[in-house]
């Protein structure tokens, strides 16, 4: 996956996100930690990209940086990418639903196009 662009700025990594976040609601380092529970060395250590998404601080970060719903996707799909392309809002998901992980899995297997997915899409959001 390459940049994702969000307001006609690219984001290469969740720590390039977090950080641009961060500025947008005029907060320091020193100044969301501790709303976040975290050290300030921690925090910038995820904006530095020297650590991935930390799974337990994701729901407080999109409070505290205000990240807005039509970026939620784009947050988890750069947290995922920091973690190995593990999405931290998808596992649980597809651990506790069998027929998804059937689902992918066949759609691998026939090496589904992006046409096709987008169709899906397009048909389970209508009902």
């Amino acid at each position: 996956m390459g940049a994702i662009i969000v307001n006609k700025r690219k984001y290469n990594t969740f720590g390039e996100y977090v950080a641009a976040r961060r500025a947008a609601v005029n907060k320091t380092i020193r100044g969301l930690a501790p709303e976040l529970d975290m050290a300030p060395s921690y925090l910038n250590d995820i904006e530095k990209d020297n650590r991935p998404a930390p799974e337990n601080f994701l729901e407080k970060m999109i409070e505290a940086l205000k990240i807005p719903a039509d970026e939620i996707d784009l947050f988890y799909d750069l947290a995922g990418k920091s973690r190995n392309n593990v999405y931290p809002d998808l596992t649980e998901y597809i651990g506790k639903t069998d027929i998804a992980r059937v689902a992918l899995r066949r759609a691998r297997d026939l090496k589904i196009s992006d046409e096709r997915w987008q169709k899906f899409i397009n048909e389970i959001t209508e009902e």
